[in-house]
């Protein structure tokens, strides 16, 4: 069996857009790094890379811009069959909320068993999991 290799983070030449939504050429594509984890004393991390070379001040600036993206993301462009990874938590008043990962409220949610459900702007999403976990919700109407 092979070992999968790890992707090389890109270095911060590489890195366009920094203080903003932070991007990276990838095979002639521009892409949008993930949400950046920053951890005191350790540096800043990407899901896919790793330890990543920008401040905790741009990661900051670049979670929020990617926040918003992805709201702006659920309002304009997304079709049925499209959806995007959220985090349901329960308030502590026992209602159901749907967030960002930096916790930016996206809507209040129905879970009947394991479907999460949630209307955003007159669409219908809908996701398998439980509250506390990043759940992949789909539209569905």
């Amino acid at each position: 069996m092979k070992r999968s290799r790890k992707c090389r983070a890109p270095t911060r030449a590489q890195l366009n857009h920094l203080g903003s939504l932070i991007t990276f050429v990838d095979h002639g594509t521009e892409r949008c790094l993930g949400y950046l984890l920053v951890v005191a004393g350790h540096g800043v991390f990407e899901p896919n890379f790793g330890r990543i070379d920008v401040t905790p001040e741009e990661a900051e600036l670049h979670n929020r811009a990617l926040s918003a993206a992805e709201i702006q993301g659920l309002d304009e462009t997304c079709e049925i069959g499209q959806g995007a990874v959220f985090y349901p938590v329960e308030a502590p008043d026992g209602t159901l909320i749907v967030s960002t990962w930096i916790g930016d409220r996206v809507a209040e949610a129905t879970r009947t068993g394991n479907r999460i459900y949630f209307r955003r702007n007159g669409k219908t999403f809908v996701g398998r999991g439980k509250p506390g976990t990043a759940v992949f919700f789909k539209r569905t109407g």
